[in-house]
């Protein structure tokens, strides 16, 4: 159902805090209202949400339990610059309740549990008026080091791995999903957001300053960040710029409000408007084909064998 206001929480990390990124001003731009509070922590996984919020349970004044920047504005809460999460979800009356898996773990469903029903458990007690949503991660970009390894992982096995573990938790649980790596997907499969290497760049002696060119792409890529002092050239594959936090922003705002993205009037100052109305094309389009699948639990609500993807061997990167 179309609504004028919604008020969310997400429980995530850095991959939440791009697809909200821009949802403030996507909602603004409509008329609507939003309320946001991110429970995000860089590199996070339901299993370390699930350990900061048994060490809650068990003692509410441990810091361990209580790992979340407080919002006052939002929460209510004074005096704290740190809050935990049976804080946050009983603080405000929420709609929505965003979960999601780490992305390195995204398309391995045998790390839900028992974290993913922990936390749910969590929010019904705690938020019980809330609709708990999964937010649907995504794949990474097509040079990131993991498909170089040639161990057999590829984006397309990671797609369709982390697609087919977040069905599964939203059959065993009867969530709907947040499609953001579906738009993803989705937008790399059209000729405007398909990434190409740039055959020109020397990638292993870069021109200080100079980037290679990386028309298509929905992540932030190479870039130059100063570490140590000094300027050094790297790759983030993983996470979205500009046109990959706009697609997924239009994701959640359909998820959050059920109304068509064509509606947004906000375009972020370094995204040409026919780009952002492209993407808001493939985020309706997506989203409005999530809507027609069916999300009830599968065998009574009872919880359904993962499945396994555990014979693909990868090295841990860096979290960020």
């Amino acid at each position: 159902m179309p609504r004028d206001a919604a008020k969310v929480l997400t429980i995530g990390n850095s991959f939440a805090n791009d697809a909200t990124s821009f949802l403030p001003q996507i909602v603004e731009s409509t008329g609507r209202q939003l309320v946001l509070f991110r429970a995000n922590l860089g590199g996070c996984s339901l299993e370390r949400h699930a350990r900061h919020l048994k060490a809650a349970l068990a003692n509410p004044d441990a810091p361990e339990g209580s790992p979340y920047t407080n919002n006052a504005k939002v929460l209510g809460i004074a005096g704290k610059k740190k809050v935990s999460l049976p804080e946050a979800l009983a603080a405000v009356e929420w709609d929505f309740v965003t979960i999601q898996e780490w992305s390195q773990r995204s398309f391995k469903p045998e790390y839900q549990e028992p974290h993913a029903k922990q936390l749910i458990d969590a929010i019904r007690k705690y938020a019980p008026k809330a609709e708990i949503v999964i937010h649907q991660t995504w794949a990474y970009r097509e040079d990131h080091p993991w498909y170089q390894k040639g161990d057999g992982l590829t984006q397309r096995k990671m797609y369709d791995g982390l697609r087919a573990a977040y069905k599964e938790l939203s059959a065993r649980y009867g969530l709907r999903i947040l499609p953001s790596g579906d738009a993803m997907q989705a937008a790399r499969a059209t000729p405007r957001w398909t990434y190409e290497p740039d055959k020109n760049f020397d990638f292993k002696n870069p021109p200080e300053g100079k980037l290679p060119e990386q028309k298509g792409s929905l992540n932030i890529g190479w870039r130059w960040r100063v570490k140590n002092g000094k300027q050094e050239f790297g790759l983030d594959a993983i996470h979205a710029n500009t046109a990959g936090k706009y697609l997924t922003g239009c994701v959640f705002f359909e998820g959050f409000f059920g109304v068509d993205c064509s509606q947004v009037k906000f375009v972020p100052e370094d995204l040409p408007a026919d780009a952002a109305e492209d993407l808001r094309r493939i985020a309706h389009s997506v989203s409005l084909g999530k809507k027609t699948q069916d999300c009830r639990p599968s065998n009574d609500g009872k919880r359904m064998p993962p499945s396994s993807n555990k014979n693909l061997k990868i090295e841990t990167p860096a979290k960020r």
